[in-house]
């Protein structure tokens, strides 16, 4: 049997001032199979623009191996039915494009005191975990970076998070621009390595890789220790100039044939 291999894909965020139809057509054109959706590049959320998304992509020929969920950091009790709506249409956003991993942060701000955490956790996963499974969308939870709003950076944070929201069945984006920024990429891959389903890709500041680093070579390398086969999502930076995607996606269909 062909080993399987680590698949590259392409946030559709970075050409969020697009519209969705020239926003895949220039992922096309830059050579990518898959994409990343982000619930960001959405202008209008309603069953209107569900549908039209979905066409859209069939018409693109692209994959959406991965979606990204719109994002509220509650910072009091009362936003808790903004972020429960927010999982939930981005939820039928990833039913309609065929994605099977949905990426959430944690919907938290990380000012709350514990049990305030807690029972907004408890109230905002209680509605998005049970959709999500009758949906047959596995939630991947992402570790943020050290200047978020939001509340999960390291492990003990997720630790915290999880500890809560999860009944066995929630996976892990794995973010390694934010894991590089808050020096916890040896902890996140040690304590998570197993539940790993999606990786957000950059360097600092969400800068492209155009080389191979020694950071990066030991990131792919514990991902294959891992048997990881899952996508390699590049996240990077709006502003960056398209000869350097190009670069960047060039790197990555030379080095990640070497991990399989």
């Amino acid at each position: 049997m062909k080993a399987q291999k680590m698949k590259l894909s392409l946030s559709n965020g970075i050409f969020s001032s697009l519209g969705l139809e020239k926003n895949f057509a220039t992922i096309k054109w830059l050579g990518f199979e898959n994409l990343e959706f982000n619930m960001k590049t959405v202008r209008t959320e309603n069953d209107t623009a569900v549908h039209d998304a979905q066409q859209l992509l069939i018409a693109s020929g692209l994959n959406c191996l991965t979606l990204h969920s719109a994002t509220l950091h509650v910072k009091d009790e009362v936003e808790i039915h903004r972020a429960v709506y927010y999982g939930k249409i981005s939820l039928e956003f990833a039913r309609k494009l065929s994605a099977p991993i949905m990426t959430v942060h944690s919907n938290i701000s990380k000012k709350l005191p514990q049990e305030i955490r807690r029972k907004c956790l408890t109230e905002v996963f209680g509605e998005l975990n049970p959709f999500a499974k009758s949906l047959d969308i596995k939630l991947a939870l992402e570790n943020l970076s050290y200047a978020s709003t939001g509340f999960g950076k390291n492990v003990d944070q997720l630790n915290e998070v999880l500890d809560i929201i999860d009944d066995g069945s929630m996976g892990i984006t794995l973010d390694f621009c934010h894991a590089l920024e808050t020096k916890q990429t040896g902890n996140l891959i040690s304590k998570y390595g197993s539940r790993i389903c999606n990786v957000h890709m950059a360097n600092k500041s969400h800068k492209p890789f155009t080389e191979a680093t020694p950071e990066l070579k030991e990131f792919l390398s514990a991902l294959h220790d891992y048997e990881y086969t899952g996508s390699i999502t590049l996240e990077i930076a709006h502003k960056t100039p398209i000869e350097q995607i190009v670069q960047t996606k060039a790197l990555f269909d030379r080095i990640l044939p070497q991990f399989r």
